[in-house]
């Protein structure tokens, strides 16, 4: 929805609303019998999946958990997914006699008792089809919060509605939204002040001071600034190398695991998979054409070579990705926490409110934050590209190979294909995923140094704006910064 749409969306009555072709689409969504994941452009870029279902398809179907086993895998560390939430459209049209029957309810069981009955089971059972997937994907899981709801939205807006409104689960969603937009508020207003304290900050420890001797003590309170930055920049190079050195032993642990597995695992798997070959020559034709994935129409086949050949790589690193780029946790290990606690203010709060240097002081702090805050972005940034790398390379270096076999035709081609996808993984592999583990290590040292120069070079750009000579006397701006520490 553009801009503009969102402003005339809140002039509009209700009816003129229920027309507007994103609550068509909304309504289509509720009412599928498909399943659909989160409408992202990059599904790494999801903060929160959501898994929409028909109840049946959910509990029965294979499709779906092939999906969300898929999806996991794709997310693993290298995403910023926090919550899983499956939603499951219920019907309020329900049989009562035979659905007591089929249930073993009492037959005096009332219709709102029935469909409170059904959608509680549904709960259960997709928290039970979660508790049987591979111990591999449900170790991923464990990073998210994970929750079921079987909503009604038929229920919700009637006027008499069988089952209460707290019932249908809507509420429950609404609140989800509610406190992802607040979050997204919160943030983007703290940010505001910030900024805004910064600039006042800066005003007013500019003010004309007369005092030769408070010009020279400013002088040395900035080198002192320039000498501590230099030491905190020098101690998160040293927690930038423990980093590396973790990650260099997982990935080449990961290496000699890849090697010893890839051809065995790309066999059973994706090449070889069953001793019934029939129809099966076209899904490894169809996943050549498509530089080593398949997907059918329903997700009840989902293939990928790659992902399978860089699996042993993943495994290896998924822990200690954990570590360095946690989600919704502090591990004590992670760039984030070792950047949150960089600072070239030693002595905080050890000048009165009013001093010169106390308004210095605030100013490098906010610059600081938002210095931070940057740096947060390239930090999903980066552990989205080191991750994805492992993949992309194997695939990179795959593609020959793919397209020569897409190309075979004729008889024993099935066989053909075969072989050369076997004997390219078999010449390829050490090669292959030495290359990349290099790229992930050369991904984190581009990463590095850029945080480093960019730390250091906006501080010290801080600094000497304290540096320069001014005739000017500026605005006495003590009671604006009152009203921002306030907020």
């Amino acid at each position: 929805m553009t801009e503009s749409a969102k402003e005339d969306a809140y002039k509009k009555t209700l009816e003129e609303l229920k027309i507007m072709n994103i609550c068509v689409e909304i309504d289509n969504l509720l009412t599928n019998n498909t399943i659909t994941i989160s409408k992202c452009n990059k599904l790494r870029d999801c903060s929160s999946v959501w898994v929409v279902s028909a109840i049946k398809r959910a509990t029965t179907d294979k499709g779906p958990w092939e999906m969300l086993k898929h999806c996991i895998e794709e997310l693993g560390p290298g995403g910023e997914c926090k919550s899983i939430n499956f939603i499951c459209t219920m019907t309020d049209d329900i049989d009562q006699k035979e659905y007591c029957r089929s249930e073993r309810l009492p037959d005096t069981t009332s219709i709102a008792d029935c469909i409170l009955h059904r959608n509680g089971c549904t709960k259960k059972k997709m928290k039970e089809k979660i508790e049987h997937l591979n111990p591999g994907i449900k170790k991923l899981m464990e990073r998210f919060s994970i929750d079921v709801f079987t909503v009604s939205s038929k229920a919700f807006f009637e006027q008499n509605p069988v089952v209460q409104k707290p019932d249908t689960e809507i509420p429950k969603l609404q609140d989800v939204l509610k406190n992802l937009n607040k979050s997204i508020n919160r943030e983007l207003a703290r940010d505001y002040i910030n900024e805004a304290m910064g600039v006042l900050s800066l005003i007013q420890s500019c003010r004309k001071q007369q005092d030769e001797a408070l010009v020279q003590k400013k002088a040395e309170f900035l080198d002192d600034l320039k000498k501590n930055l230099i030491e905190a920049l020098n101690e998160l190079d040293c927690q930038f190398v423990i980093i590396q050195n973790n990650l260099d032993q997982c990935l080449s642990k990961g290496v000699l695991e890849s090697v010893q597995q890839c051809l065995e695992n790309a066999r059973t798997e994706v090449i070889a998979p069953t001793t019934d070959n029939r129809g099966y020559h076209k899904i490894l034709k169809a996943l050549c054409k498509r530089n080593g994935s398949y997907k059918s129409k329903n997700w009840e086949v989902i293939l990928d070579l790659n992902n399978c050949l860089a699996r042993p790589m993943k495994k290896n690193i998924n822990e200690e990705f954990s570590i360095i780029f946690p989600v919704n946790k502090k591990t004590g290990k992670s760039i984030q926490e070792h950047l949150d606690k960089f600072s070239i203010i030693q002595k905080d709060n050890t000048y009165p409110r009013s001093s010169m240097f106390h308004h210095i002081q605030n100013f490098i702090k906010t610059q600081e934050t938002k210095l931070k805050a940057s740096c947060s972005r390239e930090i999903l940034e980066i552990k989205k590209e080191m991750y994805a790398s492992i993949k992309l390379t194997i695939q990179t270096k795959m593609t020959p190979c793919y397209e020569k076999a897409a190309n075979v035709k004729g008889e024993g081609s099935f066989m053909k294909m075969q072989n050369i996808l076997t004997e390219t993984i078999e010449s390829l592999k050490e090669e292959m995923f030495s290359e990349v583990k290099e790229e992930v290590l050369k991904k984190f040292k581009k990463f590095k140094l850029y945080i480093k120069d960019y730390m250091e070079s906006e501080l010290n750009q801080s600094i000497e704006l304290f540096l320069l000579t001014t005739n000017t006397t500026f605005f006495d701006v003590s009671r604006e910064i009152e009203e921002l520490e306030k907020l």
